[in-house]
């Protein structure tokens, strides 16, 4: 109810007069008691429709019949009920309806979809009531933006998408009450069945004077959440102005949707200069595009992200600006590198998730380079992938693009495992992975008494050699057979058992390092 309070009393009430009408002017009155004037374009499948002009430019907007009370004309007659008015008054009035549906039919494109968006989000009620839909835009995150600015953006966004896919449904950020954050909505829509959710997201920009307007796709693909972003950046004191301008936000949507963005027939060019040269130049998601100084071809309307970087003795050295283009001219900008090492703080919820570099499968022989929360190193700018397992959660599959500049941070949302034979084969792994680790540590162990083993053969060797030697001079015929006789044969005898001992022992050792380094092999591998 107070959307559409809201979107009445300042979409349409600020401009009533501002040109001539369109339609008739009327009072209108919710069912809360609010009261209203405006301008009564007309009432079909149940759908009142109010116009106005914003920015001198006639504006419609559609709600249900059964949230309004009664629309009551200049004369008294009553619009709502057009069955219990005069009928030369409904004649009247249908006559109006009808000339005035003739001058609408030229609204832009951009009003169309604006109407679309809210029509389809209040016929939407009872179906958003009954059941879930498996794709789901969940509106645009609370932010200090202008709270009407950001409704009326969120409603055409939708409008947009909708238009892409009719299967999307719309949902308000506050409709869930026991949420007040993305990741719990998220995994609410996820257990509700949603296998495509949309956020949208407003936010002031680096500029001070601008806004960047997000939207972000989480799509399952066989359970596995891929999340991508697009975005936008437009100036703050005439957003809807700027984004509505050349398809801007359409673009945005398509891209976000992950349809194709048609490309403008005007060019800008971007002529890039570092210190020092030989730097290569790229933009975000998007491959090398050459060695500085160098010019190249955009067709971009707002500002984009520019990044340079140089690589020397495994040093990383970079920067990263801004540009605006130029239509059909050439913007220049020179950039002094400095030397930096960029660090990705990947923060998860839960924490303590592995992090494996990679889309590759996880397989119980990967290696993980940590647990979340975790600050990781990175000196090679470009798209980088990572994937993210906790025990009793679904993987997750991250992927973003690695700019040269001193941190990133990365807020992963991981959602429940519910399914019981996901649950059972990530136990299998975690199995699998505790006996490979513990073959791996029986095989480093075996190495010990294999070495100690080795050394008691080689004392028995010295023992066994020295009484060989005592064995030789006894044997010899001078020998003497007295005291010093005796004493000899006794040191001899106490070698010979010297040796056996370490002989014994050696070759217990060496055989239960073997054992240890069979029993590693077999349980490794």
């Amino acid at each position: 109810m107070k959307k559409i309070v809201s979107l009445i009393a300042i979409c349409l009430s600020a401009h009533t007069f501002a040109a001539d009408p369109q339609g008739i002017f009327a009072q209108v009155e919710l069912v809360s008691g609010t009261k209203q004037k405006a301008q009564f374009l007309g009432i079909a499948n149940d759908t009142v429709s109010l116009g106005g002009y914003i920015k001198n430019q006639f504006t419609i907007v559609k709600f249900p019949k059964a949230q309004f009370k009664s629309i009551v004309d200049e004369q008294g007659n009553d619009l709502l009920n057009p069955a219990k008015a005069a009928p030369d008054s409904a004649a009247g009035a249908d006559s109006s309806i009808v000339k005035n549906d003739s001058a609408q039919a030229s609204d832009t494109t951009t009003q169309d979809s604006a109407t679309a968006g809210l029509e389809q989000n209040n016929n939407d009620t009872a179906t958003i009531a009954k059941g879930n839909s498996a794709k789901v835009f969940v509106d645009f995150e609370p932010s200090d933006i202008d709270a009407a600015t950001q409704e009326l953006l969120g409603n055409i966004t939708y409008g947009l998408l909708h238009e892409l896919d009719t299967a999307i449904q719309m949902h308000r950020w506050n409709e869930i009450s026991e949420c007040n954050d993305r990741g719990c909505i998220q995994e609410h829509w996820k257990q509700a069945g949603a296998k495509e959710i949309y956020f949208g997201k407003i936010a002031h920009a680096k500029h001070p004077d601008s806004v960047s307007i997000e939207l972000t796709r989480i799509l399952y693909e066989e359970d596995l959440p891929t999340i991508t972003k697009s975005h936008i950046v437009a100036p703050r004191d005439s957003i809807l102005q700027n984004v509505l301008n050349k398809n801007v936000l359409t673009n945005l949507v398509k891209k976000a949707n992950g349809k194709p963005v048609p490309t403008k027939a005007e060019r800008s060019y971007i002529h890039i200069e570092t210190d020092p040269e030989a730097a290569t130049i790229s933009r975000p998601e998007k491959d090398a595009i050459c060695k500085s100084p160098c010019t190249f071809a955009v067709t971009d309307t707002g500002k984009i992200e520019v990044n340079a970087f140089w690589n020397v003795d495994k040093h990383l050295w970079g920067a990263q600006t801004f540009v605006r283009p130029l239509p059909g001219d050439t913007a220049k900008v020179s950039l002094k590198l400095k030397r930096i090492n960029p660090e990705i703080k990947i923060v998860s919820n839960p924490v303590g998730a592995e992090i494996f570099p990679g889309q590759n499968e996880i397989t119980h022989e990967s290696q993980s380079i940590g647990n979340t929360p975790k600050k990781v190193t990175l000196t090679t700018p470009g798209m980088t992938y990572l994937r993210l397992r906790k025990a009793g959660y679904r993987d997750t599959l991250v992927s973003f693009y690695v700019a040269p500049v001193s941190e990133i941070n990365l807020d992963i949302s991981m959602e429940h495992l519910t399914d019981f034979d996901e649950i059972k084969m990530q136990e299998e792994w975690y199995h699998k992975r505790k006996v490979s680790f513990i073959g791996k540590v029986l095989m480093g162990s075996s190495v010990t008494p294999i070495l100690l083993g080795t050394l008691f053969f080689y004392l028995a060797s010295q023992d066994y050699d020295e009484a060989r030697d005592i064995k030789d001079e006894l044997g010899m015929p001078s020998a003497a057979k007295g005291e010093k006789f005796n004493e000899r044969i006794k040191k001899n005898r106490d070698l010979v058992d010297s040796g056996d001992r370490y002989s014994i022992i050696g070759g217990t050792l060496v055989g239960t390092g073997i054992v240890l380094f069979g029993l590693g092999i077999f349980l490794s591998f």
